[in-house]
């Protein structure tokens, strides 16, 4: 065979086997009516399934909101449900994404709520059931229909809760078609659920098309329950200027601040003349009470042990909806420190040099409550 064949040959057989030499395609398809109302319909099982095991939550009544919502748009779409949304009329192409939006933050929701307690996981599950029946609320149609998909802190964490400690607030609203450089900033109104001003407004500190980012002053106090955030932005067209668009909406749930209590039990061993070891009575007591990012500390009298040789100390928490976790018991040697780390996102430390227990907050474990 000559080179050339064989050049040709060789070309065939790795086309005829799928060569994984070759590039395979890496874009995703457009998305239409029908993949929208399949996601809606993937995301109201999710949820169904999810409630079961918080039957007390709103999950339930936001799965069938998503039911109701894929009813309308099937309703709407018509004869265009596999056509691309970006070529369908503006109406049809506006509610549906706005679907899509609503099936983002259900998306959201079930992979931030793992491994919550009930009570984060139902005020989390409150923020949704406002953030659907909001977006189901909406209505106008747009040529670039504007859509917040998701809220995030500062460093692109989902948020969900925001815990009402009066200090300042960095978070983020992300979607599409949020901003025009050729116009003013959008607008951006903070009511309750039931439509009512805020008294605590944000202020804007940056925006992109994909991205608005706000800040809410330190010293001010959230109403506790949805804070809905109203964005309008505005887009230019030719001949006509800068128009408002249709509103997009977003919501997370205020929260007071979460009471918890931390106890502790601290025995310490000690080496007695003859050189035996002998483990005293446990030191019980309360942690001072602990409340937003802050310390506490504690001193505590371990007794007249001249030679102490370890100490062992066990901690629980005691949360506002009377959860229970415990750690412990963990033992060190007597000139080391110990470090646990607790339910919450607290740090229990004892400092044997100053004979001190401590308490530290740290990054919550529930992800999208901050």
């Amino acid at each position: 065979m000559s080179m050339p064949r064989l050049g040709v040959a060789v070309l065939l057989g790795l086309l005829a086997s799928g060569s994984s030499g070759l590039v395979h395609g890496q874009i995703a398809p457009r998305l239409t009516g029908a993949v929208v109302m399949s996601e809606l319909d993937v995301a109201q099982h999710d949820l169904s399934a999810r409630a079961a095991s918080l039957p007390k939550s709103s999950l339930a009544s936001t799965s069938k909101q998503l039911a109701d919502m894929e009813a309308a748009l099937r309703k709407t779409l018509g004869k265009d449900a596999d056509q691309p949304l970006d070529i369908i009329d503006a109406k049809p192409k506006s509610s549906a994404y706005r679907a899509h939006a609503a099936v983002q933050r259900v998306q959201a929701f079930l992979a931030a709520s793992k491994g919550c307690f009930d009570a984060d996981t139902t005020a989390m599950a409150d923020a949704l059931a406002v953030s659907v029946s909001q977006i189901a609320g909406v209505s106008g149609a747009a040529k670039l229909p504007p859509v917040i998909d998701g809220v995030e802190t500062a460093d692109h964490r989902p948020l969900f809760v925001l815990r009402n400690s009066g200090q300042k607030i960095s978070f983020a609203l992300v979607g599409a078609n949020l901003f025009d450089a050729q116009c003013e900033n959008p607008t951006v109104t903070a009511t309750d659920a039931a439509g009512k001003l805020q008294a605590l407004q944000p202020t804007l500190a940056g925006a992109s098309p994909n991205r608005i980012e706000l800040e809410l002053a330190a010293g001010g106090q959230l109403s506790p329950g949805g804070y809905v955030l109203h964005v309008v932005p505005k887009h230019k067209a030719f001949l006509l200027g800068c128009g408002a668009q249709p509103e997009a909406v977003a919501v997370v749930q205020v929260a007071a601040p979460e009471k918890l209590s931390v106890s502790y039990a601290l025995t310490t061993t000690c080496r007695a003349g003859d050189g035996s070891e002998q483990a005293g009575p446990a030191i019980a007591g309360t942690m001072p009470d602990f409340a937003g990012a802050n310390t506490v500390s504690k001193a505590v009298d371990t007794g007249a042990c001249a030679d102490p040789v370890r100490y062992t100390i066990s901690a629980g928490v005691t949360f506002a909806d009377g959860h229970k976790a415990s750690v412990g018991p963990i033992s060190q040697i007597a000139s080391a420190g110990i470090t646990a780390g607790l339910p919450g996102g607290l740090t229990l430390s004892w400092d044997p040099s100053v004979r001190q227990l401590f308490v530290r907050a740290g990054a919550g474990s529930c992800k999208g409550v901050y």
